[in-house]
């Protein structure tokens, strides 16, 4: 078994994938069975921040922003037995322009997450839909990268650059040689043609690496988010709950 305090960064440069709801009920399911779990919404919609905390978007503190400008600790917020976070905000999409003029600043989050990594089980990562400079931070960060997508052509697609992101981070020994692909995860799955198409090429062009079961297309996990509270919570013998447990079992043993 690893030391404690791996890095799971969940990524896809196509939103609308469920990749934040995704890496929450993970990182819930993970806090459930015991795991210390710290969740750090790297996205400037803040969509993990307003799932995991109940505090409003104007009454957090600090956020990961401010830690970044600052070069300081994170502003940790507690949110339940076994799960902490780090906010996001809105200005946090200024975040290229905002550090332009500081030196190092791909290396901005190992910085920030080497005196805590180790107080954590897992600390779980929501990059923004996008492969700019923040997503490219979790990446040098992270232990593990965690792709997830949509059965279809535009979310494939963004799958496929984030990977070719991926490959260039670990290939440079002077930036993260050590990360791991350790899933691929698909969403939001209704049984059609289409969708079994692209199920089936992302298991032949990456099958070692797919995790199952497949999550299938339902509301009420998008209804827990939105009461802030965990699916286990909200729906806790609906089909998709018991999916994402499944899953999130699945994933922790190749993360351990």
């Amino acid at each position: 078994m690893k030391d404690m305090g791996q890095i799971v960064c969940f990524a896809n440069n196509k939103g609308g994938v469920g990749k934040t709801t995704t890496a929450v009920a993970i990182g819930q399911a993970w806090a459930r069975i015991g795991k210390k779990v710290l969740f750090i919404d790297l996205d400037s919609q803040a969509n993990l921040t307003t799932m995991v905390s109940p505090l409003a978007p104007e009454d957090h503190i600090s956020t990961i922003r401010d830690a970044f400008l600052n070069k300081k600790k994170f502003n940790i917020e507690h949110v339940t037995d076994g799960i902490d976070l780090v906010p996001s905000e809105l200005a946090l999409s200024n975040f290229d322009r905002d550090t332009a003029s500081l030196t190092g600043r791909e290396y901005l989050l190992v910085d920030l997450l080497a005196p805590i990594k180790n107080k954590y089980d897992f600390i779980v990562i929501d990059c923004p839909p996008a492969l700019g400079l923040i997503t490219y931070n979790a990446l040098i960060a992270a232990d593990h990268l965690v792709m997830v997508a949509t059965p279809d052509g535009l979310a494939y697609s963004g799958m496929v650059m984030v990977a070719n992101l991926y490959a260039d981070v670990k290939q440079n020994a002077r930036l993260n040689q050590n990360l791991k692909l350790s899933g691929v995860i698909i969403t939001k799955y209704e049984r059609n043609k289409l969708s079994d198409m692209y199920v089936q090429k992302v298991k032949d062009e990456l099958g070692d690496v797919f995790i199952e079961p497949l999550i299938t297309k339902a509301t009420k996990i998008a209804q827990a988010g939105s009461f802030c509270q965990s699916i286990y919570d909200y729906d806790p013998s609906g089909k998709v709950t018991k999916q994402y447990a499944e899953l999130a079992n699945n994933l922790l043993q190749r993360v351990l």
